[in-house]
């Protein structure tokens, strides 16, 4: 273990598997915030978890100084606390825990933390293709809940679905809320949802509302409605930029941290950088932030470029304008399961039945794991819809 000193960059991007978003796990905000700027650190080129050295003041900063006094002790009672903490993974019937943390050290003298994740936490955070999400540090790091830290990654996993339905079950696992905290539906939404929505809504790059869901009078579920709130976050500049932080900025700057913003992943990236003109590129990325309403930018940006629809008039490009890939999957599947002509009678298939049909037709849109979560968000809209589209179909005679 050398003696260099990592930096905390707010504009570095946090991924995590979304296993592990979905994991149970209880931490304090100061704990979940350290966690955070660790797996900041994290990068897809990395072969493994690497052991970070960080300023005990820099960590005050992201942290904040609840105490007023003494806050160096305190910080270091949240280090050497972090290796007692777990995490749970339930999976295939099996319940495994796991440390958060192998490596921790305070340096008293010098002011210094070290830290390393546990190395049986590499594959929630390395050589992840698919099933994961990403989101840069300072969307988490404003939120004052643990609670409004854990639904903004919930959400932000479904962000490109738009919806999410978690019962209060599921809602109180995922949080870590003991059973005899917030027993009333009434203290959780005042205390944990009305909280989370404020400070998520105002403070990332996402916003959402929820519905109440009921099973007679009481309310059993929640379903969430999630948009992209792109605009939140006014650019900052690092004060203090070493050398590792300048191969960073490189890294995402410019053309490269436009097109992560617009959600293109690395891969795709270092692609259309290497195929496509520097002004095409750019005069794309402009076009496509001037657009609204298209919820899956990462997908209708790669589009773009590839076609250059900044480079055609007005009327070619909106013949160009590619639906939202999860809207025209849904519109798609309706319309094959409807009638193409008058009948005299219409067969409705029961609606488990068109599950695995939809799922595979979803699947020509959107990865597979979107599709599961479509149908399972939208599967009594779609029946209805094409029950009403087929009853419109029957002949009068």
């Amino acid at each position: 273990m050398g003696n260099e000193l990592d930096s905390i960059n707010t504009k570095n991007w946090v991924t995590k598997s979304n296993e592990l978003i979905e994991s149970t796990y209880k931490l304090s905000l100061q704990e979940q915030r350290i966690l955070l700027v660790m797996a900041s650190k994290v990068q897809p080129s990395d072969e493994t978890l690497k052991t970070y050295r960080f300023r005990a003041r820099d960590f005050i900063e992201i942290i904040g100084n609840s105490k007023k006094t003494g806050f160096y002790s305190y910080l270091r009672e949240i280090v050497n606390g972090l290796q007692t903490k777990v995490l749970t993974i339930k999976k295939d019937g099996k319940q495994r825990n796991y440390s958060w943390v192998i490596t921790s050290i305070y340096e008293d003298n010098e002011g210094y933390i070290t830290l390393q994740f546990h190395p049986e936490l590499k594959g929630f955070f390395l050589e992840l293709k698919d099933k994961f999400t990403s989101y840069q540090l300072e969307n988490v790091v404003r939120l004052n809940s643990v609670y409004s830290i854990r639904i903004y990654e919930l959400l932000k996993q479904y962000e490109r679905i738009r919806k999410r339905k978690l019962t209060l079950m599921e809602l109180r696992t995922f949080l870590g809320i003991e059973p005899t905290k917030y027993k009333q539906y009434g203290h959780l939404k005042s205390k944990v949802l009305l909280v989370a929505q404020k400070e998520v809504n105002n403070n990332t790059d996402i916003n959402f509302e929820f519905n109440e869901i009921k099973t007679g009078r009481k309310v059993t579920s929640i379903e969430f409605i999630i948009r992209s709130n792109i605009h939140h976050i006014e650019e900052a500049v690092p004060d203090d930029v070493d050398l590792e932080e300048e191969e960073q900025l490189l890294l995402f700057d410019d053309l490269q941290t436009q097109l992560s913003n617009l959600g293109v992943t690395v891969e795709k990236i270092n692609w259309l950088i290497s195929e496509f003109p520097e002004d095409q590129i750019r005069r794309n990325i402009d076009y496509v932030q001037a657009r609204k309403g298209i919820s899956r930018k990462a997908g209708y940006t790669v589009k773009a470029i590839q076609l250059d629809y900044a480079l055609s008039t007005e009327k070619e490009c909106s013949d160009k304008i590619l639906l939202d890939p999860v809207e025209e999957a849904v519109r798609q599947f309706i319309n094959e399961n409807v009638p193409k002509k008058k009948v005299k009678r219409v067969e409705h298939l029961p609606i488990y039945m068109l599950r695995q049909p939809a799922i595979n037709f979803f699947s020509k849109y959107v990865s597979e794991e979107e599709a599961t979560m479509i149908w399972e968000l939208r599967q009594e809209e779609i029946y209805n819809e094409i029950s009403k589209k087929s009853k419109n179909m029957m002949s009068n005679k």
